[in-house]
């Protein structure tokens, strides 16, 4: 081993420490953070109730392709120092951070459920990832949820819009596939 990735590892114990003290002392169980579990577990049960049951399969898969993507773009964003959240739910799991680890993933899936057609799909996405970025953002960065380092609030916008083309792309396929195999 050399001596700059002993120092590396030695600096990513502490900072790991650091964070776990950070989140027992003042995360884990405050305000915030229950108001992240109520936020999550919310939108979990909008998307349970909601989902269309003759398609439970689909919708499920959506929903995980959804949350891998977001997930993916959260690790990316933390990686490389875009962004950052000063309360999550669990720490050591980027993917479960703050309030968008289920609510963007559900809002998406959801979107894809009952919006049909790609011109009316992209209507409603480009509707729905500017509520998100341009309201949703800054309304979670004033609570606190969410801090922006080198990032806006416009390269959001993209993101999320990027992520419910793919989300749809991904779904089609799928469906398109099953359908196929069905026949």
């Amino acid at each position: 081993m050399t001596e700059l990735f002993e120092q590396i590892v030695n600096i990513q114990s502490q900072y790991q420490q650091m964070q776990m003290d950070y989140w027992l002392n003042h995360n884990l169980f405050s305000g915030i953070w229950w108001l992240i579990v109520i936020i999550n577990l919310s939108s979990l049960l909008l998307f349970i109730v909601l989902m269309d049951k003759k398609n439970i399969l689909l919708m499920t898969l959506t929903l995980l392709i959804s949350f891998t993507l977001i997930g993916i773009s959260n690790e990316i964003g933390n990686y490389f120092g875009y962004w950052d959240y000063p309360y999550q739910f669990i720490p050591f799991l980027e993917s479960f951070n703050a309030v968008d680890f289920l609510v963007i993933p559900v809002i998406i899936s959801l979107m894809y459920q009952f919006v049909n057609g790609w011109r009316k799909y992209l209507i409603t996405n480009l509707i729905l990832s500017s509520l998100l970025a341009f309201i949703g953002i800054p309304i979670s960065v004033y609570l606190n949820l969410y801090t922006l380092i080198n990032w806006n609030v416009f390269y959001s916008f993209l993101t999320l819009f990027a992520v419910g083309c793919l989300v749809k792309i991904a779904s089609d396929f799928i469906k398109n596939k099953s359908s196929a195999n069905m026949t």
